[in-house]
């Protein structure tokens, strides 16, 4: 009898939720998911770059400005991250003369090809689950992925200029009215950031766990709808947890380094993030796919010799 025949044997009764997990790990293990999760932490270094100008080039042509400079020293306030922005932040000003013209048809067009590349290579690696070995071809990425691009410009230009006007009405409140001071205002945008920063991390999720994967044949996604509702919070929990265990270490062991030593050890604290969150991202998509197919799922046989050399 194999270990998978044991472990069969033994959780048959258990109750549906731990067995969903059970086969949700058969399915990312199956599917070689710490493989992907390392190869997707490559893509994403490699594309964040592009994508980045993309966002930038995009606001700034659209007259939006740039939001980079407005939410950098809020995101490492609110990580704790303990950037260098005296050295970051005069790099990130010179973004603010990157338009599409600045870039020329050649280089924009390399800079969008990179993207519409890493953004194929996520849906291929959350497609196999679905049993689908192939993705979109070019012309239906590009369909696809145009409208994230822009959408993601515009939101995150015009959800820097809202939070301005948030921050300018709340002190132009407080300046007029008594029960509560300008002092209160920081507080106020501190609990306004966790809030919001938790939604949009939860809605990208969602949006990548319900949408992104190529689902050849009839799927309801009306009934996918709440499994990659309750796994994209989950996801964010994990990811939480998992951003908290590497801030506390970093803050009590490479904190306590020298400055050279401790720069070189923020690397591989990112890389492990990366990693991390593209693990977890990937793991719930199995248990997205185990709760969907239930309980044709549970009774799955898994071929674990496959041809040599298969992803």
């Amino acid at each position: 009898m194999t270990l998978e025949q044991r472990i069969d044997l033994l959780t048959h009764n258990w109750p549906i939720p731990l067995r969903v997990l059970i086969i949700s790990t058969k399915a990312f293990l199956f599917h070689h998911g710490t493989i992907r999760a390392a190869a997707m932490t490559y893509t994403s270094f490699l594309a964040v770059i592009p994508f980045l100008i993309l966002l930038t080039a995009i606001s700034l042509s659209l007259g939006l400005g740039s939001f980079f400079n407005a939410y950098l020293p809020i995101l490492d306030q609110f990580f704790s991250l303990g950037l260098p922005l005296e050295d970051i932040m005069p790099l990130l000003e010179n973004t603010e003369h990157i338009h599409l013209r600045t870039l020329g048809l050649i280089g924009s067009i390399s800079l969008f090809i990179t993207y519409i590349f890493a953004i194929g290579n996520l849906e291929i690696n959350m497609n196999v689950v679905w049993e689908n070995q192939t993705s979109r071809s070019f012309l239906k990425q590009f369909v696809a992925y145009t409208p994230l691009l822009l959408l993601a410009a515009l939101g995150l230009a015009f959800f820097a200029m809202f939070v301005n006007h948030v921050k300018l009405g709340l002190m132009d409140i407080a300046q007029n009215v008594t029960f509560f001071t300008t002092d209160t205002v920081p507080q106020i945008m501190s609990a306004f950031w966790v809030i919001m920063v938790d939604v949009i991390f939860i809605a990208l999720i969602f949006f990548a766990i319900f949408l992104l994967p190529y689902r050849k044949g009839h799927y309801s996604y009306k009934k996918l709808f709440w499994p990659s509702l309750l796994v994209s919070i989950g996801i964010w929990v994990c990811t939480c947890i998992y951003l908290a265990i590497l801030i506390m270490l970093q803050q009590n062991i490479v904190g306590r380094m020298s400055l050279f030593y401790g720069s070189l050890a923020f690397i591989p604290l990112v890389l492990l993030f990366a990693f991390g969150f593209w693990a977890i991202m990937l793991y719930g998509n199995c248990v997205v796919w185990t709760i969907y197919s239930w309980p044709r799922s549970g009774v799955k046989k898994w071929n674990w010799v496959q041809p040599e050399g298969y992803l």
